[in-house]
């Protein structure tokens, strides 16, 4: 498939339509791709302890799944974005659908923690694939002022891949078990692979640059060309490690409290996503309202104030709020980065969207690291207060040291 961005000729009325009902195909279909992608991305936190004991491990050791997967995404991505600019953003997202559905398929019949582990580490690999591609070609689509509206949509439909992922992992390991978890990830990969070839068209005229290691590296030149690229990638690195940080540790801290399983500590994680959909909804109005600069703010100190809460020992159930908190607040940060990310190098946007995906999962991988670090020097709840201070002063700091107007819609 062929996807990059062509010229851009005047358009009739007519054309506009067509071309707002193509757009409207594409962020539907992708955000499809982007379920099956979080899905998979989230599903381990849940489970943590029901894999711990299938296993033999800790919970500290069982978390490093967590980290296998989020490194393999993270450091697959200065390969996969030039891969994607080269070959079509549409055809590297149906490879790697492919990819996670076979990793999900072969997870299924692990017998040892690091056929597991090598497992969601090649399920990673393969995931980094779908959004930050997705995320690029939404932006060879859409023009600036209205991008973030765009990727506020496609998160819509993501996220419900990521609240998934977590809410229902829990439920079907504790029915039907945790293998079952992991053949629905397969088969909702497998869907997505289906849409994207049946109703994703190439476009009709796209500039691919030759996949070498030379034309790779001519594509970062152009990212790093612009100062702002080391900034939102330090920025974003650092929201990754905050943010995910605690999931894989969250089905212990509440069993410790409340001696709930992995199905509550599903509905607690899976209130991420809620919160991610309420600001896929109000996207274009908190955009006009507040603008990049309030929005980087407000989030950062909302996720401060729900770890504060979840820092105090209270009933299980009020996490859920905490966790719907959280996620409202994280996407008001990360939606204004995510539009500044596909406006670095417009001509290698694939590879600049790329690292901003590495920068992220860097974070996801150190985080539960850190957190576990934390725990051990603080205890638990040392831990998420250090988050709480850390993501407050993420918020404060952003809007001073990243330029935000270019990302106003």
């Amino acid at each position: 498939m062929n996807d990059a961005p062509g010229p851009t000729p005047p358009q009739s009325p007519a054309e506009g339509r067509a071309a707002g009902r193509d757009l409207s195909v594409l962020i539907a279909v992708l955000g499809a791709c982007g379920f099956a992608s979080n899905f998979t991305l989230r599903l381990v936190d849940p489970i943590v302890p029901t894999l711990a004991e299938e296993f033999g491990r800790s919970i500290q050791q069982t978390a490093i799944l967590a980290t296998a997967f989020s490194f393999s995404y993270a450091f697959g991505q200065p390969f996969l974005g030039p891969i994607a600019d080269s070959i079509g953003k549409l055809r590297s997202i149906a490879i790697c659908l492919g990819g996670v559905c076979v990793a999900g398929l072969l997870a299924t019949m692990a017998r040892s923690f690091d056929a597991m582990l090598v497992l969601r580490a090649v399920a990673g690999i393969f995931a980094g694939g779908i959004i930050p591609a997705a995320m690029a070609a939404i932006g060879d689509r859409a023009p600036m002022a209205e991008r973030q509206i765009a990727l506020g949509r496609f998160l819509v439909v993501m996220i419900f891949g990521q609240m998934s992922g977590a809410a229902v992992s829990g439920v079907i390991a504790h029915h039907l078990g945790w293998q079952a978890v992991f053949a629905l990830a397969a088969l909702l990969a497998l869907a997505s692979l289906v849409l994207v070839l049946v109703l994703l068209k190439p476009r009709a005229i796209a500039d691919r640059p030759r996949l070498s290691p030379a034309a790779a590296l001519a594509s970062y030149r152009k990212v790093f060309a612009n100062p702002t690229t080391i900034v939102l990638y330090a920025l974003v690195l650092t929201e990754g490690a905050l943010v995910f940080g605690l999931p894989p540790y969250v089905a212990a801290i509440l069993n410790a409290r409340s001696g709930v399983g992995s199905s509550e500590a599903g509905l607690v994680i899976g209130s991420l996503g809620l919160g991610g959909i309420l600001y896929g909804i109000l996207t274009r109005k908190l955009v006009k309202r507040l603008g990049p600069a309030r929005m980087t703010t407000t989030g950062g100190l909302l996720m401060a104030s729900a770890y504060a809460v979840f820092a105090l020992p209270l009933p299980w159930w009020t996490a859920i709020g905490v966790f719907l908190t959280q996620g409202f607040g994280f996407f008001l940060m990360h939606g204004t980065f995510q539009a500044v990310a596909t406006e670095l190098a417009p001509e290698a946007r694939g590879s600049a969207v790329a690292l901003f995906a590495c920068s992220l999962f860097a974070g996801h991988a150190f985080g539960p690291l850190l957190i576990g670090a934390a725990t051990h020097l603080v205890g638990t709840t040392g831990a998420i207060l250090f988050c709480a201070i850390g993501i407050a002063l993420l918020g404060v700091v952003t809007p001073r040291v990243l330029p935000l107007g270019g990302s106003r819609s």
